[in-house]
This record gives structure tokens, sequence and C-alpha cells, in this order.
């Protein structure tokens, strides 16, 4: 029931990451945050979404980052965009995004979000890379 959305997405030269959480969970999350995008976007403007998946800086953990053109977030609304209960739209209770934030949080992960310049909003996820006991040893 959506109208058309472009996705495009870019991955760092490394594309193998693996993280210790739950799949059907981190399903979920990522869902939500593209459901939310998508729905974040007006019907009269042609709708884009850039996803993005890298290591940060500390090679310890992967981000990815979610971005539209939708009509963007309110300023003000911080972390009540996180709350149970607590919707920008006319319909859904506003459960997504704080079951999404304890999820993330669950496994020592990150979850905000940036407006972008002119239009739209830019999320970001955090989640720490699986570290095996050899990996650890070799450091």
């Amino acid at each position: 029931g959506e109208h058309d959305v472009q996705f495009s997405y870019a991955e760092s030269d490394r594309t193998n990451f693996i993280v210790y959480a739950d799949k059907e969970e981190l399903n979920s999350v990522f869902v939500n945050v593209l459901k939310n995008a998508i729905q974040s976007i007006p019907y009269e403007r042609e709708g884009k979404i850039f996803v993005s998946v890298s290591p940060d800086d500390s090679n310890k953990n992967v981000i990815v980052s979610v971005r539209d053109n939708g009509i963007g977030i309110p300023e003000g609304l911080g972390e009540r965009l996180f709350e149970p209960n607590f919707t920008t739209k006319s319909s859904g209770m506003g459960l997504g995004l704080a079951i999404v934030k304890k999820i993330i949080e669950d496994i020592h992960g990150e979850i905000w979000y940036k407006p972008n310049e002119g239009e739209g909003t830019t999320f970001f996820v955090k989640i720490p890379l699986y570290i095996s006991d050899d990996q650890e040893n070799a450091d």
C-alpha cells in the first residue's frame, strides 16, 4: 500500500559482519526503521531511501544507516521519539521505535537519528561485532 520508493545501498570494502544477536529481532529492527522511512515520504514526492553498512572507526561495531527524503522529524522531539506510546503519525500505537531501541540496547548497541539538511532524516543503528576468543587473543 505504499508508493514507489527508490532504494540504494552501499557497503564498505568489508562485506562480512558477524554480530551476536537474535536474527528475528534484528529483522524487526530493520523492518521497522525502513517502514518508518517509507511512511515519512509524502505521496507527491519521489521517494528515495539510502542504506549503508560499514564498520565504525574502532572496527568493533557495524553501523547501519537509513537515510530518507521524507518530511523529517519535528525539531525538539529528541528522545521522546523512542518512548512507548509516542507517535508522530495519525495511526499506530507508537511502540515501534521503543521496541527497536530496547532490542538494540539489549545487545549493547545504540540507535539515534539526525535530521538531513533540507529534508528527511537519517537513522543510525550501531551493533557490536562478534569477536571470537581467537580474534581477541590476536590483538
